[in-house]
């Protein structure tokens, strides 16, 4: 099973997860991070998210694939 529930979206420069956003969010919107200052639209952030999701997701989920695997085949 995944345990992995949410994913924080780090700052590519310095991994903090405090970001500035206007209220009415729009895709090219900028983004802010509230410890380094970087700036990057908001549709860019969200990709960097997702890769971000990726990297922690998709090891669980190989990981969740295989034990399944493993004790289907056990059964037999």
């Amino acid at each position: 099973m995944i345990k992995t529930k949410s994913v924080a979206i780090q700052c590519p420069q310095c991994g903090s997860t405090d970001f500035e956003v206007p209220d009415n969010v729009q895709d090219d919107d900028i983004a802010t991070c509230h410890f380094c200052g970087l700036e990057m639209p908001l549709h860019e952030l969200r990709e960097v998210g997702l890769e971000q999701a990726k990297d922690v997701v998709i090891p669980e989920a190989k990981k969740a694939i295989e034990e399944a695997l493993k004790n289907i085949f056990k059964r037999k």
